[in-house]
């Protein structure tokens, strides 16, 4: 857990990086970036596809913003002063993926881009901006898991979110200030290692042209989904979230369903597979 990345003065003014703000920043500015590169390189103009990736993220932030204001509105009803607070806190990653697509779909439609062939381009950018968020998570120690006793489990010091955490549902109550923390699933490092090496695969999908257009992005965000489903077992759930414990899980199985059922209709309106063009290249050669 390091939450302060660097502390500096500059002209006579303190500044803070903190891992969390710092990390998420850098996720969007790559994010965007990554996504505008790899849309050019597939015959996108750059100037409509970064103004696409840029609503897209912008509507991404809201989403991911309402979505933890529905699950943990005991937290904000108690001091509603807390949905203005201009911080980094308060974001949940599917009401940003959901809203933030959704958002770049119907930009990319009035822009008459092929919004499929953007959807992929999109993946690495999902991807990379995913491992930079989970990062700064991490440093932070927020997002943390379950109590573990794998020989990888992750103890985080004194006065962390997990270390708070326990002491408030330790039986032993205050007896938790005389024990060290105990290990915790470092479900922000699951997530890391899901999102790179799903986003790796995508992206070889996509570029090889062994998939319809579209369909790589599809591909990603289902595989993730269900990774997703399965990690949310292994994380420690916040008291603020209060409500059913089945609610994440049925969101993410209706998800899963309606990606599997684009899926599949991607591969049939597609079927043939077509070489890309790097492969009709080599063939050549």
């Amino acid at each position: 857990m390091h939450p302060i990345l660097a502390s500096f003065s500059i002209g006579g003014t303190h500044v803070v990086l903190h891992s969390y703000a710092t990390f998420y920043v850098l996720a969007w500015v790559v994010a965007v970036a990554l996504g505008t590169v790899a849309a050019h390189r597939s015959g996108i103009a750059w100037p409509r596809a970064l103004l696409t990736f840029v609503v897209a993220l912008v509507a991404g932030i809201v989403g991911a913003r309402l979505l933890d204001l529905a699950v943990n509105w005991a937290y904000y009803a108690a001091d509603p002063s807390r949905m203005y607070q201009p911080t980094f806190g308060g974001f949940s990653l599917y009401g940003g993926l959901i809203l933030g697509l959704a958002a770049g779909a119907g930009l990319a439609r009035l822009l008459r881009l092929e919004v499929w062939r953007l959807g992929d381009s999109a993946v690495p950018a999902l991807a990379v901006g995913i491992v930079f968020m989970r990062i700064g998570c991490f440093l932070n120690g927020c997002c943390f898991g379950k109590v573990t006793s794998l020989p990888w489990g992750v103890t985080f010091p004194y006065g962390s979110p997990a270390w708070t955490h326990q002491l408030l549902t330790n039986p032993s109550g205050i007896l938790g200030f005389l024990v060290r923390t105990q290990p915790v699933h470092p479900t922000q490092i699951y997530e890391i290692i899901a999102a790179a090496v799903l986003g790796g695969l995508a992206t070889w999908l996509a570029v090889r042209g062994r998939l319809p257009s579209g369909a790589a992005l599809v591909v990603f965000l289902l595989g993730f989904t269900l990774f997703r489903l399965g990690n949310n077992y292994l994380r420690a759930t916040l008291p603020t979230f209060k409500l059913p414990g089945w609610f994440f899980p049925i969101v993410y199985l209706v998800v899963c369903a309606v990606l599997a059922a684009l899926l599949a209709w991607r591969m049939r309106s597609s079927p043939r597979v077509v070489a890309s063009p790097m492969e009709d290249a080599t063939r050549r050669l």
